[in-house]
């Protein structure tokens, strides 16, 4: 199996996006998005923002069950529910207005400036298994091979042979998980800064940027 593993500098809800019926990633991590397969598995530390007292705590993961296009998400009526009047934390704000190009719709996550970067990554990801643990997740033991103890930025591309791969996926799966209210209201035991920036928009002076 392969393993994309990143740092996740914020689990505000956006990305991924947790909201029903699965959970995507439509914006951040272009490169991932670029890159991932179906099958493929997508793999969270926390980042010293999310969680400063632990480096290696594994916030979510999931295993990519459908690879879509911008045109296709937007379209999709399965993903009505992710668009900005439908949720606070939408993810689907990128209407196609054809010849490859988008409208950036108005939306409390990201501003009409984070259009090329979103979009850059070609692909939203989706995920129908997926393990969500929160801020302050299970730490990873050593012998998975997968911490990134040399970099804590960018992302990072592993292969699991079957038998490591099984050891993992019975590991996640006996780890506690929290509920996304849960984990959107977790804080740690000091104060942290998120990921927190004005949108540049009229029609949304007043939210806030989520990443």
């Amino acid at each position: 199996m392969r393993v994309h593993t990143y740092v996740i500098a914020t689990d505000a809800g956006s990305a991924p996006n947790y909201d029903p019926p699965a959970v995507t990633l439509a914006v951040c991590k272009p490169r991932i998005r670029k890159k991932a397969k179906v099958g493929d598995l997508v793999f969270a530390f926390a980042g010293s923002e999310v969680n400063p007292i632990s480096r290696h705590s594994v916030v979510w993961a999931g295993i990519v069950s459908e690879v879509l296009t911008f045109p296709e998400y937007w379209n999709d009526r399965r993903f009505a529910s992710k668009k900005p009047d439908r949720t606070d934390v939408p993810d689907n704000f990128y209407k196609p207005t054809g010849n490859g190009n988008f409208a950036w719709q108005p939306n409390p996550v990201h501003g009409p400036e984070a259009q090329v970067r979103d979009t850059s990554g070609l692909n939203v990801l989706v995920f129908d298994h997926a393990w969500r643990f929160g801020a302050f997740g299970p730490l990873l033991p050593e012998d998975f091979g997968l911490r990134m103890i040399n970099s804590r930025r960018g992302e990072r591309v592993a292969e699991l042979i079957d038998s490591v791969w099984q050891r993992l996926e019975t590991w996640l799966n006996a780890q506690p998980q929290v509920s996304v209210e849960a984990a959107s209201n977790s804080k740690p035991s000091r104060s942290y800064t998120t990921c927190t920036l004005p949108v540049s928009s009229k029609s949304a002076s007043s939210t806030r940027r989520r990443c």
